[in-house]
């Protein structure tokens, strides 16, 4: 959590505690179940369907403009968790909201806070309108509000366009029995401009990464100096409807010009419509549909579907910031892709059907950590900066298992994993003992939580670093999955020198215990948090008795209670505060997405008498219960993090100021844990559940590789038949087709080519046939156009096998900024560091040029330009040329052909008539002011074609 942005500098020793001896079980997590309250939670309007039953849902309401997700997270009248507007575009959003103005009111934002001032507000005159809060309905999609002033009734219903359009309908009720003539007036600070019938802008968002060309107008308003402006006369007893509608356009994404466009020249009911079905379609087309026994915590799922959504920044912004799709930590808070939460939203976001949703964040961070340690989005540099507690490697190698792709995709991750794994030891490690080390807790993502930093001053050597091996372990996978077994064995080797580095350094063997330790002193730190277990959570640890003893805390909720799902070890906590050092004791879903890993992991490869799958059931109870406010599912509320529970009254009494945070995650753990679904790469479906004794569940339509897969479980053992066309027991279905049944829940790999099944476990096999075209994670290819435009832009070509011909070549440039090279464009990385770099040069004009070696056809060069916003020294050439050496002279090559016309930050592809030469380079024309920066340049060949597939 981040109540506390640094520590008390002044830590004290503790007294070390007597040897402890394994203890018996016990009674552990005594707490119970959480009683929801609320009203009647909305069902589907359809059964379940053995294809999608998220598309089936969507089917059977898509004539009109109510939908089944609109009615299930609807919020009528005074949101006890705030104003906040649920609608929100890729970049468009508002940062606070204020229902009292009409229109857009509070603080516009584009990807963050643009100005504190509104997007628009529409004044109406005569009269004063008052909002009658009591009429507030508020739904995913839209926000509808009626306003009064004597015989007059607005009706306003609002939305936010995926391309960034702000819509506001208003239908102007006159319930007198005159005519009355009313002035509407609609103002932007964003836009004030007179153009035809529009007012126009132009306004940098933060930090200067883009900006917006904001447009104004309404159905029949003028524009003028004072705004838009427009009269209407409304009869007696009569209606008449109207709009505004505001764009935020940018360069960098056309669709957002063309969709203010549309929806400008759509009525109103038209516009709504429109609206609202492709908003809902969206949860067709992209989530999996998820059944549970308990109904709040089915509500609960669906309800963190939408944070993955609200919280999911899209924006394309040229460079290496925010040009990736990308999860954000809180948009009405922090408002950055930090590094300690990308992990866990990978984990969630993987289940969505479009593997662009988690891919992008691990290319995000890959592309700008410069080739090293995982570090936050630089686009923000003021929240928070880097983390060494976060497994991104580790989470994006999962989702890559479960989405696949080309061979090419796999080496991106591993150079990515590998570089965050050497980079944090290389940061951290200065006693060169494998394991990191650090001094502040400030870097945990617990702040004053984190009890073990203020045991004495000095640095410690932390139990995070199992992150670090799991990082190691997922390079070596990526890279043994495309054959480089030299990086493989290197990348185990560091693994396996890390591991032994926390077996030797973290564990006490008179305690029994992992503890951090006090590097000035050699001394192991007796206070502990959850993060002493990462390397159970991560499967580090070796599996003795020995080692288990550790998970004996585990069994007292005196120490490490189910819930509230504490960083500290509470028992350390209350020494620490003893002596003087309470810190904060806050609790979060960050807290709970560490329980849920551990109890995970110690499950399945730790089992001992302490932690049990009723413990998990707690867990996912409590959890679901923690998302609602006073446990009433009518209010769905992820706070960042939550303080003073009441256990007496069973009550959270704080809960923090940033709302429908993402944070944490959850979801894959009805999928992972309790249906049991286990990724891997062959071309196998593994299924290894938890059970916690539900009577039934169903996970449908999740995209696995190539294939939709569905997993359903109905207990045989009560008779009831809960999904209609389903048998009773444990099912598996690909692309709608049943693959096999067994009649218990168990452990199961069932190989689609053959339709064989084995049972590790036991259990009885009821049904199994072979169902073809499963492919493994490598022989996927992703060939969608999205996907194919974001790994371009990070460097991978999706359509073609063509060697890159610049690796390799010999590089020289005019002119080379010291803190540069010339090799830096050329490592096949287009990273934001190492770049090649022309700051300091004199010239107006420079050049990068490549020597082969021999003659090559070439007929294309993708060239990635440095944008370093914060360094101010770099931007786009103002143009650029490609040339080649006849053997005589320089001449430019004919028919070039670039993407896009004018130079932008990062990537650029230009084609040309095909040409043989030993000798290529490009002629930047710097823009005013700056210079040009490379960070790599790709030459090809002829073109060859992609192999088939997805």
């Amino acid at each position: 959590m981040r109540t506390h942005r640094a520590l008390a500098a002044v830590l004290l020793a503790a007294t070390l505690t007597a040897p402890t001896t394994a203890q018996p079980a016990h009674a552990a997590q005594t707490i119970g179940y959480p009683t929801f309250s609320g009203p009647p939670i909305p069902a589907p309007p359809v059964g379940y369907h053995t294809g999608s039953t998220m598309r089936a849902i969507y089917d059977a309401e898509s004539s009109g403009t109510d939908f089944w997700l609109d009615r299930l997270l609807a919020r009528p009248g005074n949101d006890p968790a705030g104003t906040l507007l649920m609608t929100r575009g890729r970049g468009l959003f508002m940062y606070t909201h204020d229902p009292a103005v009409i229109g857009f009111g509070g603080k516009a934002a584009y990807w963050d806070d643009l100005s504190g001032q509104h997007a628009y507000s529409i004044a109406v005159s005569p009269g004063a309108f008052t909002e009658q809060v009591g009429s507030r309905l508020q739904k995913p999609s839209h926000y509808k509000a009626v306003f009064t002033s004597g015989a007059i009734r607005l009706e306003l219903t609002k939305f936010i366009t995926h391309n960034n359009v702000a819509v506001t309908n208003l239908a102007i009720v006159n319930t007198s029995g005159a005519p009355a003539t009313l002035r509407l007036n609609a103002t932007s600070p964003y836009a004030t401009t007179v153009a035809g019938d529009e007012l126009t802008g132009s306004r940098a968002v933060k930090n200067n990464l883009t900006t917006i060309q904001p447009r104004l107008s309404g159905d029949g308003f003028a524009a003028g100096t004072g705004g838009l402006s427009r009269s209407m006369t409304v009869g007696a007893g009569q209606t008449v409807t109207t709009k505004v509608v505001m764009g935020f356009p940018t360069t960098e994404i056309p669709e957002s010009r063309t969709e203010y466009q549309a929806y400008r020249g759509h009525s109103p009911a038209t516009a709504f419509a429109t609206h609202v079905r492709a908003y809902n379609r969206w949860w067709a087309d992209n989530i999996p549909y998820i059944d549970v026994p308990d109904a709040a915590i089915k509500k609960s799922v669906y309800y963190r579907w939408w944070l993955m959504r609200f919280n999911h920044l899209d924006v394309d912004i040229p460079g290496q910031d925010y040009q990736f799709p990308v999860s954000i930590e809180g948009v009405t808070g922090y408002n950055n892709a930090i590094a300690l939460t990308q992990p866990m939203h990978i984990d969630d976001l993987k289940y969505l059907r479009d593997p662009v949703y988690s891919y992008g964040p691990w290319l995000s961070a890959g592309q700008t950590s410069r080739g090293g340690r995982f570090m936050d989005n630089p686009g923000d540099p003021e929240n928070w900066s880097n983390s060494y507690t976060q497994y991104i490697s580790e989470a994006a190698w999962r989702s890559y298992q479960l989405h696949g792709g080309q061979p090419a995709i796999a080496g991106l991750l591993a150079r990515y994993a590998e570089g965050d794994a050497k980079g944090q030891l290389s940061f951290y490690d200065t006693n060169n003992n494998g394991v990191i080390e650090y001094d502040w807790g400030a870097l945990t993502g617990n702040d004053a939580d984190a009890v073990s930093f203020d045991w004495r001053p000095g640095r410690l050597d932390r139990a995070e670093t199992a992150y670090v091996w799991s990082g190691a372990v997922a390079a070596q996978r990526a890279y043994a999955l495309i054959g480089n077994t030299a990086k493989a064995a290197e990348m185990q080797a560091l693994a396996d020198r890390i591991r032994t580095g926390v077996l030797n350094t973290l564990w006490n063997p008179d305690r029994q215990l992992l503890e951090h330790k006090h590097v000035p002193t050699n001394t192991h730190v007796p206070w502990k948090e959850i993060n002493n277990y990462y390397p159970f959570s991560v499967g580090m640890m070796p599996g003795t008795e020995q080692y288990k003893q550790a998970l004996r805390l585990f069994a007292s909720p005196a120490e490490y209670p189910v819930f509230p799902f504490y960083t500290a070890n509470q028992k350390d906590k209350a020494e620490a505060a003893a002596a003087g050092h309470p810190g904060s004791n806050n609790f979060s879903t960050i807290n709970s997405t560490v329980q849920f890993r551990l109890y995970a992991s110690v499950l399945r490869h730790y089992p001992n008498q302490w932690m049990t799958a009723e413990d998990y059931k707690k867990l996912l109870h409590w959890n679901a219960w923690a998302q609602y406010v006073g446990g009433n599912t009518q209010w769905p509320d992820a706070n960042e993090f939550w303080a003073n529970w009441n256990a007496g009254a069973q009550r959270i009494d704080y809960r923090s100021w940033i709302h429908h945070n993402i944070l944490g995650s959850s979801n894959w753990t009805v999928v992972e844990e309790v249906a049991g679904l286990r990724p891997r790469t062959d071309a196998k479906v593994e299924l290894w559940p938890i059970g916690i004794g539900w009577s039934h569940f169903a996970v449908n339509n999740l995209r696995y590789r190539n294939m939709d897969l569905s997993i359903v479980w109905d207990d045989p053992a009560d008779g009831i038949t809960r999904y209609p066309g389903v048998p009773q027991g444990y099912s598996v279905y690909l692309n709608g087709t049943r693959a096999f049944t067994v009649d218990r829940l168990t452990r199961a790999v069932y190989d689609p080519a053959t339709g064989a099944v084995t049972l590790p476990a036991g259990g009885n096999l009821t049904h199994s046939t072979a169902i073809t075209g499963l492919q493994a994670a490598q022989e996927v290819v992703q060939n969608s156009a999205r996907m194919v435009d974001v790994f371009a832009k990070a460097g991978v070509d999706l359509t073609s096998a063509r060697p890159n011909l610049a690796q390799g070549a010999t590089a020289s440039a005019s002119h080379t900024a010291a803190d540069t090279s010339v090799g830096g464009a050329v490592d096949g990385f287009p990273i934001n560091a190492p770049i090649w770099g022309s700051s300091g040069s004199p010239n107006g004009t420079d050049w990068y040029q490549l020597d082969f070696g021999r003659s090559q056809t070439v007929q294309e060069a993708r060239l990635y330009f440095r944008d370093d916003r914060a360094g101010n020294r770099y931007r786009a050439p103002a143009a650029y040329t490609v040339q080649y050496w006849t053997g005589q002279a320089w001449a430019d090559v004919s028919g070039q052909t670039r993407t896009p016309e004018t130079p932008r930050a990062n990537y650029n592809q230009v084609r040309f008539t095909p040409v043989s030469t030993d000798r290529l380079r490009v002629r930047l024309t710097h823009a005013a002011g700056f210079h040009t920066g490379l960070t790599e340049l790709k030459v090809y060949g002829l073109s060859t074609l992609p192999t088939t597939g997805r």
